[in-house]
């Protein structure tokens, strides 16, 4: 006889267990009171991932009554529901497995949480990950109901869920392989923050000119003061944007064929350091009119100068073999000869660039910067070498970033199959070591 759990068919060496059937605790959190010295951590809503991870960073902090903070404090293996909350596009059921490193730090949990811990007929950890992958499949979304703009987990549909029960020792291989997968990868996101840290340390030094591209540090005597930046290594300027770059050199012609195609970037398509090529739309010059169209080309600077990406912007390059144009709210900035314009669109990434950038932003309802301002913001200019040099140093962070962000959607993605695969016993590991139909 077939039988069916709640994430799909499972095979026929596999029971079927109701999730209420091995509660031992089942209970909702408590927000308590304005925080003394004997505040206790509180894990709410907005310390849930996505990914069945706990984001500790922001933790708000209150005041239980001793008889609550015996109830409702955290131990390892508890698992945690958010059972109201979310949104259109986030719905409630995201879950979270208290470890030893979290339940060492003494948490509790909010009114809108609910707690559950699980009897020793089944591994903990093992429905943790059947319960993490019931929210990824979006079958949660179907269990809320709505009040006063409020989403709500239909708990008695919840924990009347049946889910896929393997034998212990199965489970527990499962749980294993699966908690072995998420350790790599937040081995790699770890590896990741380092990387973020390392460049802008290196933006900030290298931009600026207190570290040589070869890493040391110039000494007092290798720099003069500038009115504007302060100190300022010797051999290196100080110029306008308009003595580095041409600024809005290239336009469509009113007198462009009418079946002349082109690819549109607007403002919506840009954030910084990222270019949505994906959902820009494609059209005929004829078919456009009065759409203000800028011509670029690659390693031009578009920098967003209204809003609502008020300084969105990225370095554009050419992605295909399409005529890509983009609207009039970007600035273009197109490098002269002798000029890096990755190294200064690092430098107007950092902060020497991002506080002139918003000193110029004028209007309230409609804050914009414009074409004389922009002309006229300034920029450290060190020798062609040297931007050059400075510049491959921080793509080489960037690359490993890149790097370690796609191995990051590789496991991810192994992650998915393996839950779809491993709980159903589609694949099986453990004694038996058999792999299902």
């Amino acid at each position: 006889m077939t039988k069916y759990s709640k994430i799909g068919k499972i095979c026929d060496d596999f029971d079927l267990v109701q999730l209420k059937s091995v509660l031992i605790k089942n209970d909702a959190g408590d927000w308590g009171n304005e925080p003394d010295n004997n505040a206790i951590g509180i894990i709410r809503s907005t310390n849930f991932n996505n990914d069945g991870k706990l984001d500790l960073t922001n933790v708000a902090y209150r005041t239980l009554s001793v008889r609550k903070l015996e109830e409702k404090k955290l131990s390892v293996s508890d698992i945690l529901i958010e059972r109201s909350g979310g949104s259109e596009t986030q719905p409630v059921g995201r879950v979270a497995y208290i470890t030893e490193e979290i339940a060492k730090n003494d948490f509790a949990f909010a009114n809108f949480i609910q707690r559950i811990s699980i009897d020793d007929t089944i591994d903990s950890k093992f429905i943790y990950y059947c319960l993490q992958h019931l929210y990824e499949m979006g079958i949660t979304s179907g269990m809320q109901t709505q009040t006063t703009g409020i989403r709500n987990l239909d708990w008695k549909q919840y924990i009347g869920t049946y889910l896929p029960k393997p034998s212990l020792p199965e489970q527990a291989s499962i749980a294993n392989i699966l908690s072995k997968v998420d350790e790599a990868i937040e081995s790699v996101k770890k590896s990741i923050e380092a990387a973020e840290k390392l460049k802008k340390s290196l933006m900030q030094n290298l931009l600026t000119g207190r570290m040589k591209p070869d890493g040391t540090l110039r000494k007092d005597d290798e720099f003069y003061v500038d009115e504007k930046f302060g100190k300022v290594p010797i051999g290196w300027d100080v110029k306008k944007v308009k003595e580095i770059f041409y600024i809005n050199r290239l336009s469509l012609s009113n007198k462009t064929d009418d079946n002349y195609k082109f690819k549109y970037i607007t403002i919506e398509n840009v954030s910084t350091e990222h270019i949505d090529f994906a959902n820009c739309q494609e059209f005929l010059f004829k078919n456009s009119p009065g759409r203000a169209r800028r011509y670029i080309i690659s390693n031009d600077i578009l920098i967003s100068g209204v809003r609502p990406n008020l300084k969105a912007f990225a370095i554009y390059q050419r992605p295909d073999s399409n005529e890509w144009i983009c609207s009039t709210g970007f600035h273009v900035l197109t490098a002269k000869d002798k000029v890096s314009p990755q190294f200064f669109y690092y430098q107007i990434l950092s902060s020497i660039g991002e506080s002139q950038f918003y000193s110029f932003v004028a209007g309230s309802n409609y804050p914009a910067i414009g074409d004389s301002d922009m002309k006229r913001m300034l920029l450290l200019v060190p020798p062609y070498d040297e931007q050059k040099n400075i510049s491959k140093k921080i793509e080489d962070v960037l690359f490993y970033q890149k790097q370690k962000k796609e191995k990051i959607e590789t496991l991810e993605r192994l992650k998915k199959s393996l839950m779809q695969n491993l709980l159903t016993g589609k694949v099986r590991v453990g004694e038996e070591g058999k792999k299902g139909e």
